[in-house]
C-alpha cells in the first residue's frame, strides 16, 4: 500500500494551513526533499514522517489518518472508527500486552533466532489431538497446512 500521493497532498495541505514554508522545515529535511515529497516524487521513512509531522506541529497519527482516509476515499471518522475497533480487538486478544512485553523500557528485547512459533495454533492442534482427531482432520478444522499441523503434532 503506497501512500506516496496521499502523503504528498496531506503534507502540502498541513504546511499551507500551518503557514510554514520549506525554509521553516530545513531542520528536518532539505527544501528539495520536501518539494519532492509534496510532488509525490519521493518516499519517506516512518521516522522522518514523524519528525516532519512534529515540525509541522501536527500529530503523526492524525497525519496518517488523513492519508489512509484519502486513499480509501472515506471520511476520517470512518478511518478512525475502524482503527479503534482493530485496536480494541487486538487488545482483547492480548496483543497490546504482547507488544509491550517485547520491550525492556524503550529497548527491544532480543528474541531467539529462528521463526517464532504460533502458540495459539500449537495449542489448538494439541487440543484437537487430545480429542482424538487425526492430523488431516485437524488441518481441515483449523485451516492449517498439513506440514504445520505435523510440526505442532510432534511437540
Amino acid at each position: 500500500m503506497s501512500l506516496k500521493n496521499e502523503i504528498a497532498g496531506t503534507l502540502r495541505a498541513i504546511r499551507t494551513i500551518r503557514g510554514f514554508d520549506y525554509g521553516d522545515l530545513a531542520d528536518v529535511s532539505a527544501k528539495a526533499n520536501i518539494g519532492k515529497l509534496e510532488q509525490g516524487k519521493s518516499n519517506i521513512t516512518v521516522a522522518k514522517l514523524i519528525e516532519l509531522a512534529e515540525a509541522l506541529q501536527f500529530d503523526p497519527i492524525a497525519l496518517m489518518t488523513l492519508c489512509v482516509a484519502i486513499q480509501k476515499d472515506e471520511p476520517t471518522d470512518t478511518t478512525l472508527e475502524r482503527a479503534r475497533a482493530e485496536l480494541d480487538s487486538f487488545k482483547e486478544e492480548g496483543g497490546e500486552e504482547l507488544v509491550r512485553s517485547q520491550f525492556v523500557g524503550k529497548e527491544l528485547k532480543k528474541r531467539p533466532s529462528g521463526k517464532p512459533g504460533n502458540t495459539k495454533n500449537a495449542d489448538s492442534v494439541r487440543e484437537l489431538k487430545a480429542l482424538g482427531l487425526s492430523q488431516a482432520e485437524v488441518a481441515r478444522t483449523l485451516g492449517l497446512a498439513s506440514s504445520t499441523v505435523y510440526r505442532y503434532w510432534q511437540t
